[in-house]
């Protein structure tokens, strides 16, 4: 009879042959990283090419000696060794060291369309805010997948008076692109929704890749309402991401982003802000009664008089204030005036001092040039009527001519003329 033996004990034995295998012992391959996403201890995702995939863990310790960031579709260079976990009995590279090795032709594809598209702005193009109270909205997915429940159970407790309307499609392989622009276009021609969500659930880049084709991007700039896209897990980002209106992490929180709080809470909040609104208007005309009352009570209002006492009173403080300012300073230039006035009189009487000598000095000096002094010394001036005679021939004889003296005239008549 056959030996049967228990799961264990064949998962024992195949783990012993793992782990005693010389050739498994230190294992060495390249391969593109594929579904990974960073766990907060240890990693576990895969290593694949295009024939084969194998599953490989990382655990912490190796991990954070890591001198790059690991990606999805990275071509890396690994060791380690192999091992067989036997809960579940499958089995998987141990990896102690890694190295980037160039980058996989998905990721490489990816990197280029985007880097494309965002040179040509496109992920600036759409920047439409979602509407607050949508009343219809469109989901392009796969009409089996956990998206469509996920969106709806979320739409139902938040917001159940909307309408959500599924536009099924293929969401990854060869028919994944023609699909999705097809529902896509659909959606565009319909023209009575409020929002589209667009999206699927997790995978590798392999299967999300339908959502970094150009053609999807590019239709999606043509949906005249805006887009929401969540696809994959938060740390995926596909090229129908950067075009989108929004980005959602998970399926459900695009239908938290497509549609308000819950009713409910909504309600809630209308009934807190309605009864704020209230007591702020309460509060408000009991402030405007008080100032009222305060106005009215104001000395102002009733004894009017007093609202000028304060000004009358300050100008007699300026007044007094100016008349001390200006007997002070008249009292000031007057003691000036005082003191100058001495002063002034002894310049004065100095300079008419100085102004006589300088008059006799004048007048002296005229006396040495003047013909009146000439005649005080016994000269005379003859004249014919106003003419100075100077020769024998300005006269004849008989005529009237003046002799001037120093003490007057003499008038006489040429008798005779004689010759030099």
């Amino acid at each position: 009879m056959a030996e049967y033996l228990t799961v264990s004990a064949l998962t024992a034995y195949l783990k012993r042959k793992f782990t005693a295998d010389p050739y498994l012992k230190k294992v060495y391959v390249t391969g593109e990283i594929s579904n990974y996403r960073q766990r907060p201890g240890h990693q576990y995702f895969k290593i694949k090419d295009d024939q084969a995939v194998l599953s490989v863990t990382m655990f912490k310790s190796a991990f954070n000696r890591l001198k790059f960031q690991l990606e999805p579709g990275m071509k890396v260079n690994v060791s380690g060794h192999m091992d067989l976990y036997a809960p579940n009995g499958s089995y998987s590279l141990i990896i102690e060291t890694i190295t980037p090795d160039g980058v996989g032709a998905l990721y490489q594809a990816y990197e280029q369309l985007k880097e494309k598209l965002d040179k040509e702005g496109l992920f600036q193009a759409r920047q439409a805010e979602i509407p607050l109270f949508p009343k219809k909205i469109a989901v392009i997915t796969s009409p089996s997948g956990a998206v469509i429940r996920d969106i709806m159970t979320t739409v139902q407790r938040r917001y159940p008076i909307a309408e959500i309307v599924l536009y099924p499609a293929v969401v990854q392989g060869d028919g994944a692109v023609p699909s999705l622009c097809r529902q896509i276009e659909a959606v565009n021609q319909a023209q009575d929704y409020d929002v589209l969500i667009i999206g699927r659930g997790g995978g590798s880049i392999e299967d999300l890749w339908a959502f970094n084709d150009e053609k999807i991007a590019r239709q999606l700039l043509t949906v005249k309402i805006p887009v929401i896209s969540s696809v994959g897990h938060e740390t995926d980002t596909t090229i129908a991401d950067f075009i989108a209106d929004k980005r959602a992490a998970t399926p459900t929180a695009a239908a938290e982003l497509a549609t308000p709080m819950p009713l409910a809470d909504l309600w809630l909040a209308i009934q807190q802000n309605q009864q704020k609104l209230v007591t702020l208007l309460q509060r408000e005309i009991a402030q405007r009664k008080d100032q009222l009352t305060r106005i009215q009570q104001s000395y102002v209002l009733t004894n009017p008089e007093r609202l000028y006492e304060g000004y009358l009173q300050r100008l007699d403080i300026a007044q007094d204030k100016l008349i001390r300012t200006v007997t002070a300073q008249i009292a000031q230039q007057k003691q000036q005036v005082e003191t100058l006035l001495p002063r002034l009189k002894m310049s004065m009487q100095h300079e008419m001092t100085q102004s006589k000598q300088r008059f006799g000095q004048a007048a002296s000096g005229l006396q040495l040039v003047s013909p009146l002094a000439v005649l005080g010394r016994g000269y005379s001036v003859t004249k014919k009527d106003t003419e100075v005679v100077r020769q024998l021939k300005q006269v004849a004889l008989d005529e009237d001519i003046t002799v001037q003296v120093s003490d007057g005239e003499i008038v006489a008549r040429v008798t005779e003329k004689k010759e030099k």
